[in-house]
This record gives C-alpha cells, sequence and structure tokens, in this order.
C-alpha cells in the first residue's frame, strides 16, 4: 500500500512515465547528441581531442536548458494550480503540504534527472573518441545534476511565494541573475577602488562582499565547468560546488514546506471582496494602475495581466539601461569604456536579444490562461472571429516591448553608419552572405514563435524549452541538408522561404487549433 507522503509523487511518476511526450523527447535528445557527433567529426575529423569538443557542446546546452527550464518548467510546479484554483481541492484530500511539495516538483525533478540520464551512454562515446577521461564526464554530470537540484527547488520557492507563474518565472530569474551575476559583479564594483589604488585597504563590509561574492562564484556551475573541461583535469569529482548547490536545493525546499501554509493555506475567491473593491479603487489612483479599459479590452488585459502592465515596464526600463550606464562609465584606469560606435552597436543586439526573448515568453503565455481556465468558448462567443481575438491579444504584447524598444531607437543613429558601410562592401563583392545571414535569422525568429504559440496550445507546461529543443533539431536537420545537398547562397535562400512557409503554416494551424479547443470547452 502507497504511504499517503508519497501518493502524488509516485502517481506523477507514472503519469510522466506513459506519456508519450516523455520518450519523445528522451530520443529528440538522444538525436540532438548524435548530430554533435556528425557535426564535431566533420569540422575536426579524428585529431584534436574531438572528444573533448563534442562534449563541451553536449554540457554547455544541457546547462543552458537548466537555466531554461528554471523559468518555465519548475517554477509553475505550484503556481499553475493557484491559477486553475485547484490547490484547494488538493487540500482537501489526505494531502499534508510535504506530499503536495514532492508530487508537483520533486516529480519534475526527477523526470528531468532521468531525460539527462538518458544521454550518459551516449556521451560516453567521448572517451573513444579522445580528449577526455570518464573522471571528467562524471564531474560534468554531478555538476549537472546538483545545479538541477538548486534551480528546480529555488523555482519551487518562487512558486510557493507567487499567485501567477509568469511572477515565480520573474522570480526565479532575477534570484538566478543577482546570485551568479549582481553579486560578483557588485563586489567587483567595491573592490574598484582598492585595486586601482585610489585606497589602501578595503571596509569591513567590502571585505565581506568580496568573500560572498567568491562562494558565489564556487557555487556556480560555469566556473566548474570549465575547470572540468580543461585538458588534463585531476580535480576532486565532488567539489564544494555541488555540495552547496545541494545544500541550498534543500534549504529551498524546507523553506518552501515551512511557509506553504502561509502562502498556500487559504485559497482565495473567484470575486473579490467589498475590501478588495475599495483597495483597488483606491490604486487606481497610482500611476502604475491598470485605470479604465481601452477600447480593445483583450489588448488592454494582456498589457496588464500577462505582461506586468506599466510598472514592469518601468522596472524593465532599470534593468535594461543599468549595463548599459555601468560599461558607460567605466573608469579610464582600466581602459574605459568603448567607443560610441561600437557601444551603440552591442547596445543595439542586446536590445534585440532581449526583445526577442520577451517575445518568446509572451509567444508561450499568450493563450495559456484561456487553454488552463477553459475559457476559449466564452471568448469564441463575442461578436468577432477567434483569429481577430488572437490578433487583439497580441496587440497587448506589443506595448510591454517599449522598455527594450526605447534603447534599441536611441543606438540607431550610431548603428545606421557601420551598418551602411557593411551593406556599401557587400553590395561591391558578389558574397551576399550578411544578407543572407540576416534573411535566415529573421525566418528562423519568426519560425521559432510560431512553434512556441503552437506548442502551448498541446502541452499544460513547459513550451518554451520544449519548442527550444525542436528547433534545434529542425535546425540540425536544415544545416545537414544546406550542406549536402546546396553548396552555394542558392541553398540558403530555399531554406529561407521554406522556413518562412512553414511559420505560414503554423500561423493558420493556431486558429484551427484555438477553434477547437473553443469548441471542446
Amino acid at each position: 500500500m502507497i504511504s499517503p507522503l508519497l501518493a502524488l509523487f509516485i502517481r506523477s511518476l507514472r503519469e510522466d512515465s506513459r506519456l508519450k511526450f516523455t520518450y519523445f523527447s528522451r530520443a529528440g535528445l538522444v538525436t540532438v547528441i548524435l548530430f554533435f557527433l556528425f557535426m564535431i567529426q566533420s569540422s575536426f575529423g579524428w585529431s584534436n581531442a574531438p572528444g573533448l569538443h563534442f562534449f563541451q557542446t553536449v554540457v554547455m546546452i544541457d546547462l543552458a536548458f537548466v537555466l531554461l527550464a528554471a523559468v518555465s518548467y519548475f517554477s509553475s510546479a505550484i503556481s499553475e494550480e493557484k491559477e486553475e484554483m485547484t490547490l484547494g481541492l488538493l487540500r482537501m484530500t489526505n494531502l499534508n503540504p510535504l506530499s503536495i511539495l514532492l508530487g508537483k516538483s520533486t516529480s519534475r525533478l526527477c523526470n528531468a534527472a532521468l531525460l539527462f540520464a538518458a544521454q550518459l551512454p551516449f556521451t560516453l562515446l567521448a572517451i573513444t573518441l579522445g580528449g577526455i577521461s570518464l573522471r571528467q564526464i562524471v564531474a560534468a554530470y554531478l555538476t549537472i545534476a546538483a545545479f538541477l537540484a538548486l534551480v528546480s527547488n529555488l523555482a519551487l520557492l518562487a512558486s510557493v511565494v507567487s499567485r501567477r507563474s509568469s511572477g515565480a518565472a520573474v522570480l526565479t530569474g532575477v534570484a538566478l541573475v543577482f546570485f551568479f551575476a549582481v553579486v560578483p559583479l557588485a563586489a567587483w564594483f567595491a573592490q574598484l577602488p582598492m585595486r586601482i589604488g585610489l585606497i589602501a585597504k578595503g571596509s569591513i563590509w567590502t571585505d565581506a562582499l568580496y568573500g560572498f561574492a567568491g562562494l558565489a562564484l564556487a557555487a556556480s556551475p560555469f566556473p566548474r565547468m570549465v575547470a572540468i573541461l580543461d585538458t588534463g583535469f585531476a580535480g576532486d569529482v565532488f567539489d564544494f560546488q555541488i555540495w552547496s548547490n545541494l545544500a541550498v536545493g534543500a534549504a529551498c525546499f524546507l523553506l518552501s514546506w515551512l511557509i506553504f501554509e502561509r502562502f498556500c493555506g487559504e485559497q482565495r475567491e473567484t470575486a473579490p471582496s467589498r475590501v478588495g473593491v475599495a483597495r483597488t479603487r483606491d490604486r487606481r489612483r497610482s500611476l502604475f494602475s491598470p485605470g479604465r479599459a481601452w477600447n480593445r479590452p483583450l489588448a488592454w488585459k494582456d498589457f496588464y495581466f500577462t505582461t506586468g502592465g506599466k510598472l514592469w515596464l518601468f522596472i524593465k526600463l532599470l534593468i535594461y539601461g543599468s549595463p548599459l550606464l555601468v560599461i558607460r562609465c567605466w573608469p579610464k584606469r582600466l581602459g574605459g569604456p568603448p567607443p560610441w560606435e561600437d557601444f551603440a552597436i552591442g547596445a543595439f543586439w542586446i536590445m534585440v536579444g532581449f526583445i526577442f526573448v520577451e517575445l518568446a515568453f509572451a509567444a508561450g503565455s499568450l493563450f495559456r490562461n484561456e487553454h488552463q481556465g477553459q475559457t476559449l468558448s466564452s471568448l469564441a462567443m463575442l461578436p468577432q472571429g477567434i483569429r481577430s481575438i488572437a490578433y487583439q491579444k497580441l496587440l497587448g504584447v506589443v506595448p510591454a516591448l517599449f522598455s527594450a524598444g526605447a534603447y534599441l531607437l536611441l543606438s540607431l543613429p550610431l548603428v545606421m553608419k557601420p551598418f551602411l558601410r557593411v551593406m556599401r562592401e557587400t553590395s561591391r563583392n558578389s558574397d551576399d552572405v550578411a544578407f543572407l545571414l540576416l534573411i535566415s535569422f529573421l525566418s528562423q525568429g519568426i519560425f521559432f514563435l510560431h512553434l512556441v504559440a503552437v506548442l502551448s496550445l498541446y502541452v499544460k507546461r513547459g513550451a518554451l524549452p520544449l519548442a527550444v529543443g525542436v528547433h534545434f533539431i529542425l535546425v540540425l536537420l536544415m544545416g545537414l541538408t544546406e550542406s549536402v545537398l546546396f553548396r552555394d547562397e542558392a541553398g540558403w535562400v530555399l531554406l529561407s522561404f521554406f522556413t518562412l512557409g512553414a511559420a505560414l503554416f503554423l500561423h493558420v494551424h493556431i486558429g484551427q487549433r484555438l477553434e477547437v479547443l473553443a469548441a471542446e470547452e
């Protein structure tokens, strides 16, 4: 007989083991590894330590997927139950907070660990290729496993505290950035006067911050992975990074257990109380309140309640501008700031990346609330088509891009000059590689955003990391096709048109899928 403590945990594992998606994801991961093996062999041959290059590519992709899963897959463990108003039903059963946390979060951790374990036998091929040892492979996978335990439980804590999955994802991402980036950077700047000789010794607080930053760097898997993948690695397999990640992960899980009753003990009713209505009226006087609905209410609703509204616009304006300000104010004794033209080019591409990331998250959550709340049938009753409704919801996402778009527009006057110079040089030559690369990137980006939106209508969670994996496999297949069948630029043009055609097909399919879901509710 199964213990009530592990009932939900075992049930979640059984359900996931019966899903076709579980086996497709493992097969897709192994397929990616085989493609890596083929690419490494084609690029390096059987010399220059191809096994090391092969394994470096695999583990770096693994770490990227762990970070992506932290802000999408793990962060919705408890918050999705709050959004679907089903957490109260779980509390009515014989499940205590510990059993709910084990069943909703630890089961996801086990499934993710099994997914990475599926690639272990294939990555052992790197030993036969040369350049890497079994000790390095074991140390690398233990590093990934410890980091996976850390981010999953950190996301669990954010999910317990937050009322919505989007808030849990943001809180998880901010915590990771703060621990692994902001703290070491702040410590470096705190030590900067002593480094450049302005003062002889730092204060107690500066030394304490510098010591904490050293612990953060020692607990980070990225410097640890660089040391492991170094030729001739002879360090300890169980390093401080592993023990610290496991300890912090366990602490986050215990803290989630302790505060579960505080944040999840009572489920609020759908109808607000009179006190809530009064508070809402008071908030409308503030600067960041939603206020009165726009002429397009669906766009207004998605702007304020999906993307965060004016408050998050202001917060992102500060977050995106802070690194640019630091780079621009770089001390002259340390090389000084870069030239304005180089600074503008870097800022332009950084903001393009931020805009694409925001669009990717928006595509994954555009129809998620309606799909989970089963309100598509209610939207379908409005005097407009389901496609018009989808376009109106997309219109609500566009203002959320103002923060990154403002910095991008500010960089354009300085970027146009080098851009026109590159275009003139390209037009003089017969090789139009730069232009073809731009078309290829645009087509791939459009296809990826449509892929995320489509998968969000089929899977309950993890649409974004799944889309990244699927798109990565498709890009590898397209690259292999281009290298085998085409030997000139015409192949890039044909593949770009094929990608745009696939994006158009997904665009039409989104409308059809929404109509089917609305009819099924």
